[in-house]
């Protein structure tokens, strides 16, 4: 098992996460809905956040897990679940693929269906520009002229570095619908990126090779 030692030597990631124990499928299910939404990943169950090994009760976990996975992800995700013993001990490696269509959502709470997406090591909240970028079609090729909407937009970026969506629809004084949408298309565009705030939102922010 030397690749499994391996990632656990390589610590949680944006594709990687460990799971002393799998207490609650509810709470799970906003795992599978961050992997799946963004590109994938693998759960170790049984392990530490240290990376120490800890074990578990097979039987029990892959209840949850299937719970989490077929009854409180919406649509129902197919996991791929594999059993390792390590220091003598089972821990479960858990396969959970990129979502084809998205947004996965989790009922991480009683009829409350949310969006999560994978951001470093961490599951947050998909905003409202994850939706769209997810509900909607459109190319991924730059066009060679932007709407004045957009241009108005990537301008706000000039003034300041870091900006959330509630500050871009402020200064740029556009409908927030419009720049929910421009955010989308920019993502898709590689011209901005969007980066988690400490306060467990997010902000985005221009790419350095399109600033003038």
């Amino acid at each position: 098992m030397q690749y499994i030692r391996e990632l656990i030597a390589g610590g949680e990631s944006q594709i990687l996460e460990f799971k002393f124990e799998l207490n609650s499928a509810r709470t799970i299910s906003r795992t599978i809905s961050a992997f799946s939404n963004t590109q994938g990943g693998t759960l170790l169950v049984g392990v530490k956040d240290n990376g120490s090994i800890a074990g578990i009760r097979i039987d029990e976990e892959i209840y949850v897990l299937e719970a989490a996975a077929s009854i409180y992800c919406k649509p129902a995700v197919e996991l791929k679940i594999k059993q390792h013993t390590i220091e003598s001990k089972l821990i479960l490696e858990v396969k959970i693929p990129e979502a084809v269509v998205k947004p996965v959502l989790s009922e991480h709470e009683p009829e409350s269906l949310k969006a999560f997406t994978r951001i470093g090591a961490s599951n947050r909240m998909a905003s409202p520009v994850h939706l769209n970028l997810w509900n909607s079609s459109g190319s991924n090729k730059k066009p060679s002229e932007f709407s004045e909407a957009q241009m108005n937009l990537l301008n706000v970026f000039n003034f300041k570095k870091w900006l959330s969506l509630n500050q871009l629809c402020r200064l740029s004084k556009l409908p927030r619908h419009v720049v929910i949408q421009s955010l989308a298309d920019f993502i898709r565009w590689e011209l901005i990126e969007c980066e988690p705030e400490i306060s467990g939102g997010f902000v985005f922010v221009l790419k350095e090779d399109n600033k003038e």
